[in-house]
């Protein structure tokens, strides 16, 4: 059967930036592996979620065939199942950032730490929070973990605000809930609040929370270590997107008659590829780049010997996106380019299988924030001709018609 390889780069997008010669990072950046792919490509150019600045969880859904705003009932369900966590119906499960403050300022919502120091923290929150309700509370990656409220006699709301600025929380008449990237605007920081009266119990222990790690995280040894160290210290918690039932997605391999496997390190995209039913293959998101994208190129080349199509999530890019740093940005995708592209380019049969190249959504290194942009995507498949440089500018000029939105992706390549 011919195969499909699904590349999704986080934040790949981006605006023109003066330094790099009024190019973006992707225009910018060597792609000479990527060149072999244009001999038979299309662009699309299409945009995520309408006007609103999407969020990673709206941006992969919709990559992935699932219109959000049918089936998303807040990515906290998905970090918590990518942690493990097993969410079910009527727990509140929530996406949890480590970040600072000053005098009720915002400094920064990310303090990226070792994986030891993250998994100490957690610990300690597990272990000295006292509330009214059971939670457990679990280390994700760099700065960010996953916490969930058990359901027993009370009913957790979903209808409740994120206390990290620049996400909001917005809902829909058919239940449907989304947090859109508005940037930060205002850095003073808020409790949470109750968006219906049903929340009001639910944004009361959410604050208790809040207010007793971030005693836990003050009086910490990591804290107390990174300050004696002269390295960013956390000293406040951030949560966002709490969700309260299974957003149901359907399985992708009934949908499509393929067998799907996922290629993923961090607990987002984890959660989305196993509530579509995915089989996962785990990546360690190593801190060496050259390393995290050998391991992450050996697995998915691995995995086309057993499925039919490969969903492989690239997380760096928009990280670093977020920090403005956009010389390292391009630099990034230049060793896609040169680890990741050139192994699929080895192993793919242009004759019958198909490569497809997109982002979750446009991330701007200079304003440091997510745009409500359109996406570039590239699908590479023997029924097209020659294109030319995969950029935003490229896919903006000549893309199909067919693909107006981030959701009509997959239905598109899954019928060639």
């Amino acid at each position: 059967m011919n195969k499909t390889v699904f590349v999704i780069v986080d934040g790949l997008a981006d605006l023109p930036i003066k330094q790099l010669k009024n190019k973006t990072p992707l225009d910018y950046a060597i792609k000479s592996n990527l060149y072999k792919f244009t001999k038979h490509c299309k662009f699309a150019y299409p945009k995520v979620i309408g006007k609103f600045a999407p969020e990673s969880d709206s941006g992969v859904m919709a990559d992935l065939g699932y219109d959000p705003f049918k089936y998303s009932t807040g990515r906290g369900w998905f970090e918590c199942l990518g942690l493990d966590m097993q969410p079910k119906d009527g727990d509140l499960s929530i996406r949890v950032n480590f970040g600072s403050v000053t005098n009720n300022k915002l400094n920064s919502v990310r303090v990226y730490m070792s994986d030891q120091e993250l998994q100490e923290l957690s610990e300690e929150i597990n272990k000295k929070v006292n509330l009214r309700e059971e939670f457990q509370f679990k280390a994700g990656e760099g700065y960010r973990a996953g916490l969930v409220f058990h359901c027993s006699k009370k009913t957790f709301s979903q209808f409740v605000s994120n206390n990290e600025p620049g996400y909001t929380a917005n809902f829909f008449n058919n239940g449907v809930k989304l947090s859109f990237a508005t940037g930060i605007k205002n850095r003073e920081i808020h409790k949470i609040k109750a968006l219906k009266k049903e929340a009001n119990y639910t944004a009361l222990l959410l604050n208790e929370f809040i207010s007793k790690s971030v005693k836990v995280i003050k009086n910490s040894n990591v804290y107390k270590e990174r300050k004696k160290r002269g390295l960013d210290a956390p000293n406040y918690i951030f949560l966002r997107d709490a969700a309260n039932k299974d957003p149901k997605l359907p399985n992708i391999n009934e949908k499509y008659g393929r067998n799907w496997a996922a290629v993923a390190g961090m607990p987002l995209e984890k959660g989305i590829s196993a509530a579509a039913g995915m089989t996962l293959i785990s990546t360690s998101e190593e801190k060496n780049i050259d390393k995290d994208f050998s391991d992450k190129a050996e697995k998915t080349v691995r995995a086309l010997s057993k499925f039919d199509a490969i969903y492989l999530h690239i997380k760096q890019t928009d990280a670093v996106s977020h920090l403005g740093k956009f010389h390292e940005k391009y630099a990034i995708i230049e060793k896609i380019d040169k680890i990741i592209i050139s192994r699929l380019a080895n192993v793919l049969d242009m004759d019958r299988d198909t490569l497809v190249l997109t982002c979750d959504h446009a991330t701007s290194s200079e304003l440091k924030k997510h745009l409500n942009s359109n996406i570039p995507v590239l699908i590479a498949n023997r029924r097209f001709s020659y294109s030319s440089d995969f950029s935003e500018a490229n896919c903006a000029k000549d893309h199909l018609k067919e693909i107006k939105k981030a959701v009509d992706i997959l239905p598109f390549v899954m019928s060639l």
